[in-house]
């Protein structure tokens, strides 16, 4: 049977399949710019945290002060809908688990960071110059991967630096703990670098059983460094992963289009 459909049709039909192909990249790109704007406001809560946190360990603030306690409420109200909004992504090629491992991270990192507030506060004297080190380098690591979310985000193929920033700041930590500049009391606070674990914490960013000492803090601050390495490590990946997406022979698209694959088997 002779094909009878006219050349306005087979356009206007190859058109609307443009149109739509447009839509649906335009969603995946809006899905991926969406949640590295929530691991950038997660960053930004560990950047605000090791602000005030930094403050008390210097005694310039109190540890059960109103502004704490608000960062505490809006860190557990962005956690809850950063997992709701990760529920709903479709999990492709495990990308949605290192988004899940990501999260967590930083979440980990945060309760870490109050862990230390309300832990060690009274612990020390008066203003101490490594520990200000110490959390300067905590707080830089933090800016550095909320850089690389907003430059994903974007569509930047230069992530990766951020990447690499928030990793060394777990070596810079532990050179400050080796050279023994903490001011702590005695030797013996200074005899040993607690190893590396994960942070174990109650809800309310206490350590159970723990023994305040400089050595403690040291640890708490270590695992802080460490989670946020791992984030970093994640985001390296990820930034490899675009790169290589945008340089491809079959790639179509911009440098902004690159979040429509952000979700997708060419991205992840």
């Amino acid at each position: 049977m002779e094909n009878t459909m006219s050349p306005h049709a087979v356009t206007a039909n190859g058109e609307s399949q443009v149109v739509r192909s447009l839509h649906a990249s335009a969603a995946d790109a809006a899905v991926g710019t969406d949640f590295f704007a929530m691991l950038d406001r997660q960053a930004g809560m560990v950047v605000k945290l090791a602000v005030v946190v930094g403050e008390v360990l210097q005694g310039k603030e109190s540890a059960h002060s109103l502004r704490l306690h608000d960062l505490e409420q809006s860190r557990e109200e962005l956690q809850r809908r950063s997992l709701a909004a990760l529920r709903s992504m479709p999990n492709i090629n495990g990308g949605v688990d290192d988004m899940h491992r990501t999260m967590e991270s930083l979440n980990r990192g945060a309760a870490g960071l109050f862990q230390a507030a309300r832990g060690f506060h009274q612990m020390l004297s008066g203003p101490n110059e490594a520990t200000g080190k110490m959390m300067i380098v905590i707080q830089k690591a933090a800016t550095n991967l909320q850089h690389g979310y907003a430059r994903l985000a974007n569509g930047s193929l230069i992530a990766e630096f951020d990447a690499d920033a928030a990793m060394a700041s777990e070596s810079a930590l532990r050179n400050l703990q080796a050279l023994g500049l903490h001011g702590g009391p005695d030797a013996g606070d200074r005899a040993a670098i607690p190893s590396r674990g994960r942070i174990s914490t109650h809800r309310d960013g206490t350590s159970p059983g723990c023994a305040f000492s400089v050595h403690d803090l040291h640890g708490t601050l270590d695992g802080i460094a460490q989670e946020i390495a791992v984030a970093g490590g994640i985001l390296k990946r990820w930034s490899r992963q675009q790169s290589a997406g945008l340089h491809r022979p079959n790639y179509k698209g911009d440098v902004g289009s690159a979040n429509a694959t952000a979700f997708g088997s060419q991205w992840i």
